[in-house]
């Protein structure tokens, strides 16, 4: 089993890495020291799309794919600083939520949940204008997973874990106020592979999703 391909993230991430550098020429006309200091906020998210594709061996059976969907609350706290007209930064969150799928494919049953997750990532971004700031992010992610294959003979496949992996995505945030700012980011998470194996078959473990994240944050 694979997660999505590399080829789909970066298909996903193109649209936004064409502002990305559309707006460099702006870049130079706007206050990048509006975005300097530490910040603190929340944020929502829908998430979906991952493709987690249940293989059992032996006898290789292929009974179906969990696409975990559902919602996710953060709260963030982060830094960002500028050199020029670049702004950089580091930001870590802590999100709780319900992201989940199950099937039945008789004789089988699977089932796939996310309920807690956290982040830490860099960010570079350049300003749009003179109120906005489109940013790249990439950094460590990592998610409690309850994961379940039953099946013929006493197949027992079960998983209830942290799994570590890696988070990238794009954004672009808005200036309300001198303190006040809103975001809407897009992001993709993988949490690797894990192989399962109870003696009586295996299946391996690849859980990933992808974000549509809105959120404000206060500076200061």
């Amino acid at each position: 089993m694979q997660a999505t391909s590399p080829l789909h993230r970066g298909a996903t991430l193109a649209p936004l890495l064409i502002l990305f550098v559309a707006a460099t020429p702006a870049a130079a006309q706007s206050t990048v020291g509006q975005w300097d200091g530490a910040y603190f906020g929340g944020s929502l998210a829908l998430a979906g799309l991952g493709a987690d594709r249940v293989a059992v061996s032996p006898p290789g059976d292929q009974p179906g794919t969990l696409i975990i969907s559902g919602a996710l609350a953060a709260v963030q706290v982060g830094w960002m600083g500028h050199k020029g007209n670049l702004v950089w930064g580091i930001e870590g969150d802590v999100q709780l939520g319900h992201v989940a799928d199950a099937f039945s494919a008789a004789p089988y049953d699977a089932s796939s949940t996310v309920s807690q997750a956290a982040s830490l990532r860099l960010l570079a971004g350049i300003p749009a204008g003179r109120k906005g700031l489109l940013y790249l992010s990439g950094g460590i992610t990592a998610a409690k997973i309850e994961y379940s294959v039953t099946g013929p003979g006493g197949l027992n496949l079960a998983d209830d874990s942290f799994h570590a992996g890696y988070e990238i995505g794009a954004g672009y945030e808005h200036a309300l106020s001198a303190n006040w700012s809103a975001r809407l980011e897009y992001k993709y998470a993988n949490f690797g592979k894990t192989n399962l194996n109870d003696g009586i078959g295996e299946t391996e473990e690849t859980p990933d999703y992808h974000m549509l994240r809105i959120g404000i944050n206060r500076r200061f």
